[in-house]
């Protein structure tokens, strides 16, 4: 799936993963090689759109985005948990309830602001 900023109209992203199982978003990018996926919820919820970095091989940027198509957060360069580095030990929630995870672990994050319009293609 192709993932557009039309906000600034430009690709974020054009061969995303997309899984809205329990399990898929669960283990998101875990144990993966590089990659970008798209992480379904069932509603906007802050709960269900939390990500973590438990068994992740590399960093990745982060976008939430609610069920209107409008980005309510994002986070670059997201660290993997290191068990040495007690920094990385948490977990990262969208400042707003979001229906979507877009975690990309293959296309670096460029401009992107809360209120863009996103849409999958």
């Amino acid at each position: 799936m192709e993932v557009t900023n039309k906000t600034l109209g430009k690709v974020i992203c054009k061969d995303a993963g997309y899984t809205e199982s329990f399990f898929g978003r669960f283990r998101g990018l875990m144990l993966s090689k590089r990659k970008d996926i798209v992480l379904a919820a069932k509603k906007d919820s802050k709960l269900d759109s939390t990500i973590h970095m438990m068994n992740m091989l590399y960093e990745i940027d982060v976008i939430w985005v609610n069920s209107e198509m409008k980005v309510v957060d994002y986070r670059k360069k997201v660290k993997p948990f290191n068990m040495f580095k007690p920094s990385t030990w948490k977990t990262y929630a969208p400042a707003e309830a979001a229906k979507y995870v877009i975690e990309l672990g293959t296309t670096p994050l460029g401009n992107i602001n809360v209120g863009d319009d996103i849409s999958f293609d």
